[in-house]
């Protein structure tokens, strides 16, 4: 890994910026391999001792206590330029600490698609170059966040906040050459914390949307806690980023039926539909509010839309799904992972307007362990489909989280998450991957990438005291035309002893470099897809010039038919003879059936008969089935339903 360098921009205004940039230049990486590194050494300053806690600190201007990860990096996000798919933008936290938010939250942008990354510093905070009176005057900074407008400009949204009095702020940067030079940090709101009203106020998970139909719009929302409350809060400008409308509350808690009601709404994210709503995602959770207290009712992935860019809002929220909350946990240590939790993650296909939210959820395992659900709307958010699981959910020990989800040019979603397949329980490590799987508007899958070129063992990461490990609350995914980007964190194997349970009164420096942030890009031709290194992916087949599959790609075939009743055929095709497993499971991830148990096929094309029956030989009732195959060298999955 290459250092950054520890030069601050403490100067003011965007010439100033400009010269942070260039001194940081010498920080470029160049591509060789499946992922690309695009964060390094802390650029921040020791004050002369690297491994003195308070000499470290003191460029945060105050006393501060927890464990500052120094040198570590967390919870990503990206975006890419839509007048130039080659210039993209990644952010991130810039050394985290044990008990909230960072020393700054940094960032780097390639003009070359992925290949090279440069860095680049806004003075959010004061380690960061934040003078004293402006608005960069602040001690640490969390929830990084990009979006780009339509003409090209970029907004880097970040909380703010001060440890010893609570103040904190919602505040963004604009960049209009591709994220090379940005402007002084604006506040959207803040608390100043004085009085005990005011000291319990405190804003949260922030996410920010530029109208890519109009380059004047940009949206802001984010949670407000308040007295032991709280609501969704709105800001929107109409200058292209330069001013904000006063931030609003949108939705608070609003009676949903006779006894019940939305209590708490968190994780609130917008996209803009071809027609111009807007559509905010987040996860509610709904109680009872008869008597004293609340009775809790259920957790639910929910939206509301404005129809008026912001305006107004829907009274009461569409639910999406119910879902049962669950996360990435190290069951062997018994230490929790901190992760997406039920945060949604949304995208929305500007063709045709369909709408994607993905987020964790226990229901499929038998254990409830964490596995990736995904609904649709195609009539923009009145209704959405059962959810279904995009991820592995035949193992019932694997746990898949850390979900983000995106579309292609060509209607193709793309669904990236962690991943614990490649696990061996028992040993030292807890052994993570990160996997992209891909499917058509209809939501079969077409194949999935491995993005990681090697396991990374999580217990290497850092820790957020009793939450546990902490890659980040969200990952970054987007669309770059056809391929798909993603910029997530990975921990280095250093082989370094778990630090849990940690002291949250005790002031420590932690200087290793223990989890980085990286680039990986699927680059897609056709209908093809294939990672940048071919020796670590397994190909999607390619179509023909007569639209029927290519003869040299394997090929797992829609069941016909399909809905079916009492029976339907499964298709596969193979490139070369091959020992195949193929598996019929129900949406909870129970084996229902074994219909190809590892014989031996030739090349070519097959096909087997499912009649509905279990391994006992008994009917199975209607819903919808997963069908898998396993050749060693080519796995796929799809669904099908049966009606009776």
């Amino acid at each position: 890994m290459v250092p950054m360098g520890n030069s601050l921009c403490r100067s003011r205004g965007a010439a100033a910026m400009l010269l942070c940039v260039l001194a940081t230049m010498a920080w470029v990486f160049t591509a060789s391999a499946s992922t690309v590194p695009i964060s390094g050494l802390s650029p921040y300053p020791d004050g002369g001792d690297p491994n003195d806690p308070l000499k470290v600190t003191v460029c945060n201007g105050g006393p501060q206590v927890g464990v500052l990860y120094r040198n570590s990096e967390s919870e990503p996000y990206i975006a890419v330029n839509p007048t130039d798919t080659d210039n993209m933008i990644a952010c991130w936290h810039q050394d985290r600490w044990s008990n909230g938010s960072a020393q700054g939250v940094y960032g780097a942008f390639t003009m070359d698609g992925g290949s090279n990354w440069t860095a680049f510093s806004v003075p959010f905070t004061r380690c960061s170059g934040g003078l004293p009176g402006t608005t960069g005057d602040w001690q640490r900074a969390s929830d990084p966040w990009i979006t780009f407008g339509a003409d090209g400009a970029a907004y880097y949204m970040a909380l703010v906040t001060e440890r010893t009095s609570s103040r904190n702020a919602m505040v963004v940067s604009k960049s209009t050459d591709g994220g090379m030079t940005w402007s002084d940090p604006i506040i959207i709101k803040d608390h100043d914390a004085r009085g005990i009203k005011s000291r319990s106020l405190f804003h949260d998970k922030n996410s920010m949307t530029a109208d890519p139909y109009d380059p004047d719009l940009v949206y802001a929302t984010w949670t407000l806690f308040r007295n032991g409350g709280l609501a969704l809060l709105f800001s929107r400008s109409t200058d292209g980023g330069y001013t904000w409308s006063a931030a609003r509350p949108v939705n608070k808690t609003e009676t949903r039926g006779k006894h019940e009601r939305a209590l708490y709404r968190q994780g609130s994210q917008i996209v803009v539909l071809p027609d111009g709503t807007l559509l905010n995602s987040f996860y509610c959770i709904t109680g009872d509010p008869r008597g004293r207290g609340f009775r809790h009712i259920g957790i639910e992935q929910a939206i509301f839309r404005s129809r008026d860019q912001g305006k107004h809002w829907e009274r009461l929220d569409t639910t999406v799904s119910p879902m049962m909350p669950t996360g990435g946990f190290d069951f062997e240590l018994g230490i929790m992972v901190r992760d997406a939790g039920s945060i949604p993650d949304i995208a929305v296909d500007r063709n045709n307007g369909y709408v994607y939210i993905v987020w964790q959820d226990g229901r499929y395992n038998p254990f409830g362990a964490s596995t990736v659900a995904l609904s649709r709307s195609t009539d923009g958010g009145d209704t959405w489909s059962d959810p279904i699981p995009v991820t592995d959910i035949t193992n019932p020990y694997g746990q898949e989280f850390l979900p983000a989800v995106a579309v292609a040019d060509d209607g193709t979603v793309g669904v990236l998450y962690y991943d614990s397949r490649n696990d061996v329980p028992g040993d030292a490590t807890f052994d993570l991957d990160v996997y992209l799987v891909m499917m058509d508007p209809n939501l079969n899958i077409l194949g999935e990438e491995r993005l990681t070129d090697t396991s990374f063992d999580l217990r290497q990461m850092l820790l957020t005291g009793f939450r546990g490990y902490f890659p980040g609350d969200y990952v970054g995914l987007d669309a770059a035309g056809n391929d798909f980007v993603a910029a997530f964190t990975v921990s280095n194997n250093l082989g370094l002893p778990v630090d849990f349970p940690q002291d949250p009164t005790e002031l420590r420096v932690d200087s290793h470099n223990r989890q980085d942030i990286v680039f990986a890009r699927v680059s897609r031709g056709g209908a093809s897809v294939a990672a940048i290194d071919q020796k670590k992916t397994k190909s999607i087949p390619a179509v023909g010039s007569a639209g029927q599959p290519s003869e040299e790609q394997p090929r797992l075939h829609d069941a016909v038919p399909n809905p079916f009743n009492p029976q339907t055929n499964i298709r596969f095709e193979l490139e070369k003879p091959a020992s195949v497993r193929l598996q019929i499971f129900d949406v909870a991830g129970r084996l229902i059936r074994t219909l190809v148990a590892g014989e031996h096929y030739p090349a070519g094309g097959h096909e087997v008969v499912w009649d509905g029956r279990n391994e006992q030989g008994s009917a199975v009732a209607t819903g919808i089935y997963i069908y898998r195959i396993d050749t060693g060298y080519f796995t796929a999955t799809k669904r099908m339903t049966l009606l009776k």
